[in-house]
């Protein structure tokens, strides 16, 4: 609970800070940021990564020294080799969810380190698969190498790092304390090498970005956690979108290949009230690269007409977490044992955390004088682990001892799926509409349990979840702030044997926010 309080305060003077200095003179100097880039610190990147990676393996064995019965491969040519050679020593581990998913964050750190000190995304992307590969085969040589962490930590990098990155550089390249602040809490590792630099950092060249960054607080009607179904709950939003496409939003013509990143997003939410969060939910996603078209004029009056669009390669990142019920849903760690002593019926409450490995996105943009609308679509092949909402209903009337023993213990399981997704925005003068649908379908992993050998009942489970909104934007004239309503639908469907369970939530939200 500590922590989400320091989370809350920390975002919200984030945002309110910045109000405190709205210099955007310094946005509209746009230079060449290439030319003005040092070389890149590869040794310095391999330092800081090393150094990381020696406290955290430090810690480890102290932390976990005493948990004998976690250890599987004993440090012989024979235990080594059963992990590293055999499928044995690759699986998917029996952690609770909060311990899985934030590994995508440590790649995401692993990847900073390298993109900070100015290395590509390729090499960025090889720091935090290479540090995954020496955490789960060296620093835990006593374990199994996950198959979650791996991809996790792999896909973390590119999905979270980048879009912090390329945030964090809109702020650093903003004159003031507040843009300073912002800098370090969207990117520590950014804001760390800055200090380190002292008066040898990059310069700080204003970037002429796309950016279109919010932040909006008000209340939310609706359903929220299963012990209050329906309450009215105070809603928090930061949302936080970038394109960085040479030229976007600009008059030019052209077409061409982006061999960098062309858009950023990164976003956080969650409703709470006097037991703090009942509800939240974050995302990050990037599109690394892609083909781009371009037909834009602007009139005398600086008035854009025409259109440009981009076809390119998205990775995501997303988790759901609704306010546990239940004390055995994600305490504990799942080390000892494969299954732990649990009520029936279970008690467990959405929810789960995607990797969106990879696949097309296609963004158009028309403009014609006031009016302007843009379309984004996207499919990507999913890695997740995800809540089975059927689980509770099933477990009230069976024997539930011997399934997978993240289902049994934590209510989730590991799957293959995919997401299809749409966003459409349209805006004219101080009004802006929008409205987005996600349709994401899970389906399990069978035969890679950590404990696979003592499985009894293996089967295959399947869930889809079904999102949509809808928001109408009026902006407070001559003024950054604006008013929103919004609606927001989630529909559930889950499977498990022969019992199938269906959910529906319909949420309205009103909030004050604030464009920066």
């Amino acid at each position: 609970m500590k922590n989400k309080k320091l989370l809350f305060l920390a975002v919200f003077f984030l945002v309110f800070g910045l109000m405190a200095d709205e210099n955007k003179a310094a946005a509209e100097k746009q230079k060449n940021q290439e030319e003005s880039q040092p070389a890149p610190k590869t040794g310095r990147a391999f330092l800081e990564n090393g150094i990381v990676l020696a406290v955290s393996t430090a810690n480890y064995w102290n932390k976990y020294f005493h948990f004998v019965e976690d250890w599987q491969f004993s440090l012989t040519w024979e235990g080594q080799r059963r992990k590293f050679f055999t499928s044995e020593g690759l699986r998917l581990d029996s952690n609770n969810l909060r311990l899985n998913w934030t590994h995508a964050w440590s790649g995401a750190m692993y990847y900073n380190w390298a993109r900070t000190n100015r290395l590509s995304p390729f090499v960025s992307f090889l720091f935090s698969s290479g540090s995954s590969i020496f955490w789960e085969y060296i620093s835990e040589w006593r374990e199994i190498s996950s198959i979650n962490d791996h991809v996790f930590t792999w896909m973390g990098g590119p999905t979270i790092g980048e879009p912090l990155y390329q945030i964090a550089s809109i702020f650093r390249s903003r004159p003031g304390l507040a843009n300073r602040i912002a800098c370090l809490l969207v990117d520590p590792v950014l804001g760390i090498n800055d200090f380190i630099d002292g008066k040898n950092r990059a310069p700080r060249v204003p970037i002429r970005g796309g950016s279109d960054f919010r932040f909006s607080l008000g209340g939310k009607h609706g359903p929220a956690s299963p012990v209050d179904n329906a309450s009215t709950y105070a809603a928090f939003d930061l949302d936080l979108r970038l394109v960085t496409l040479p030229g976007y939003g600009r008059p030019g013509s052209g077409s061409g290949y982006s061999r960098l990143p062309i858009n950023n997003e990164y976003r956080i939410s969650f409703s709470f009230n006097g037991n703090l969060v009942e509800e939240m939910f974050g995302r990050t996603r990037c599109v690394l690269a892609g083909w781009w078209w371009k037909q834009v004029s602007a009139d005398e009056s600086g008035a854009l007409f025409g259109s440009e669009s981009w076809l390119g390669w998205v990775m995501a990142w997303d988790f759901f977490q609704k306010k546990t019920v239940a004390a055995y849903d994600g305490d504990e760690l799942g080390m000892t044992d494969p299954w732990f002593e649990r009520e029936q019926p279970t008690r467990y409450t959405d929810k789960h955390s995607s990797i969106h490995l990879i696949g097309p996105d296609y963004n158009l943009t028309w403009y014609s004088g006031a009016l302007t609308a843009r379309l984004d679509l996207e499919a990507t092949l999913d890695f997740s682990m995800i809540n089975s909402l059927a689980y509770n209903a099933y477990s009230a009337d069976h024997d539930v001892w011997g399934v997978k023993t993240t289902l049994h213990n934590w209510g989730y399981y590991y799957s293959m799926g995919y997401s299809l997704g749409g966003r459409f925005d349209i805006r004219y003068q101080g009004l802006r509409l929008e409205a987005g649908i996600e349709y994401q379908r899970y389906a399990s992993i069978q035969g890679l349990d950590r404990f696979q050998d003592d499985i009894i009942d293996d089967s295959r489970l399947a869930d889809t979840r079904f999102a949509y909104n809808a928001s109408l934007s009026i902006v407070v004239p001559r003024s950054p702030f604006f008013f929103s309503f919004n609606l927001e639908g989630i529909d559930r469907w889950g499977r498990f044997h022969e019992v199938s369970v269906k959910n529906h939530e319909l949420r309205f939200f009103y909030r004050l926010g604030l464009n920066f």
